[in-house]
């Protein structure tokens, strides 16, 4: 018999003291719920699946409101379908044997543990609009990141949205609500398909939010920030100690790489093609993360980084052994070893927006803007819309080539020269620190400070 209330005290005391990464239990069963084996990755996961675990303690004891749903004063007849509890439970396996990204998985969590607490362990084919209509009503007053802020430790799922609505949260984004709405279609798609259900609870609600004509609130940098980020006085004290902090920023501004992208950067990712120096964007290493096909690409090395000594800080680099250009960054990963999904990226992303905040740049801005300084600025000088893609790795009109085992398919050599001469008239107005040969070398020597 497991004691369900020394299982909660245990995780939450866990979750408080952030010791909590994987987290796995099994035959959980409350009432009618039956959780069966569940696997949760990390604090905020394992936070947010403590409040679905304590809602359905208190609803087995009595304490819990029932969800709003349609009334009727005769017996519902009873149903043979599987409980909600057990389909998100198979919904999520199967989200993992399809060998989904971590973020993937993690997010469809939240969502249906949100989904499960709101509407009441029913069978699935006994969720109608009524359920849907009171999870919007419950998402509308969900602070944002509420299982990882310390105000809201310790609440049920209920407990933070009525807190929520006394504290008047502002409503979350378009994106946020589309984003909920995608994964419990996928969930009830599924649902669908297996004839568990006749259709989707979700048909007749309308569609996603429509984003088209909204305005994109990302901005590049000026000419003057950019003086300000790579100013002597301010980037050498900040970025002589860390390759990542030197070279990140530098790799940002002249690739328009995503802040990920740049960090997870293997040794090997940088090669010679055709007589072009240049750096492959993919995934063909251990924790790599690309966002979408047309994201696999070669971008060639601008001659203010070859000039910076660029070329020579791999060089050295590749003295050490270490796979990695940027060793010092952690990809985020559980005890185990596996990946979490965190990524590379956080790490320098976190500190480069600190970096901004010591000269007053607003709250928002961060490395993204490189990505958009590059292709504003080779707008403005005329460069060809699917160069720039090329360079960025947006869709393009054209179908992106395919990762093949030879990557050259990738480098696309025929449009080399119209991608390296964008860059040539890619103009920033800042002069790059210039790498000392054997900088990092105090750093590097304490292999302890790496991370694989």
């Amino acid at each position: 018999m497991v004691d369900f209330k020394k299982l909660l005290e245990g995780a939450q005391q866990a979750a408080d003291d952030g010791s909590v990464r994987d987290w796995t239990a099994t035959g959980l069963r409350v009432g009618k719920v039956d959780f069966g084996t569940v696997t949760t990755s990390g604090p905020e996961d394992t936070a947010d699946f403590l409040k679905v675990f304590e809602a359905a303690v208190l609803a087995a004891e009595g304490r819990a409101t029932a969800p709003i749903s349609a009334k009727s004063s005769a017996p519902a007849p009873i149903s043979s379908a599987p409980l909600l509890s057990a389909e998100i439970a198979n919904h999520i396996a199967d989200l993992e044997r399809r060998k989904l990204s971590p973020d993937t998985i993690t997010e469809s969590k939240h969502t249906l543990r949100l989904f499960l607490a709101l509407a009441g362990d029913v069978p699935v084919d006994k969720v109608k609009a009524p359920h849907i209509r009171f999870f919007w009503n419950g998402v509308r007053w969900w602070p944002a990141n509420a299982t990882v802020k310390p105000a809201y430790k310790g609440l049920s799922i209920h407990e933070i949205i009525e807190r929520g609505k006394a504290e008047d949260v502002p409503a979350p984004s378009t994106h946020t609500l589309n984003k909920h709405r995608q994964r419990l279609s996928v969930f009830f798609n599924g649902l669908v398909d297996t004839d568990l259900i006749a259709k989707s609870p979700l048909k007749g609600m309308g569609p996603e939010i429509d984003t088209s004509t909204d305005l994109d609130t990302g901005r590049p940098f000026t000419d003057q920030e950019l003086q300000q980020i790579f100013h002597p006085s301010r980037f050498l004290p900040w970025a002589q100690d860390l390759p990542h902090r030197w070279w990140g920023p530098m790799l940002g501004l002249y690739t328009g790489a995503r802040v990920n992208e740049v960090a997870q950067l293997y040794l090997d990712d940088v090669r010679q093609v055709k007589g072009v120096w240049g750096v492959f964007f993919w995934k063909n290493a251990r924790a790599q993360k690309i966002k979408t096909q047309s994201s696999i690409r070669f971008v060639p090395l601008a001659q203010p980084l070859i000039d910076a000594g660029f070329l020579k800080f791999v060089e050295d680099m590749r003295k050490t052994g270490h796979p990695r250009l940027f060793p010092h960054l952690p990809a985020g990963t559980s005890k185990s070893g596996k990946p979490n999904g965190t990524g590379y990226g956080r790490q320098l992303s976190r500190q480069f927006a600190a970096y901004l905040k010591t000269f007053g740049m607003e709250k928002g801005v961060a490395f993204h803007a490189f990505r958009h300084t590059l292709s504003t600025k080779l707008t403005e000088a005329e460069v060809d819309i699917n160069v720039i893609a090329m360079l960025t790795g947006h869709a393009r009109k054209q179908q992106v080539p395919v990762l093949e085992t030879h990557y050259i398919h990738i480098a696309e050599v025929k449009t080399m020269p119209d991608r390296t001469e964008a860059l040539r008239r890619f103009e920033p107005p800042v002069a790059l620190a210039s790498y000392a040969q054997g900088q990092f070398d105090a750093v590097l020597i304490d292999k302890g400070m790496l991370h694989p």
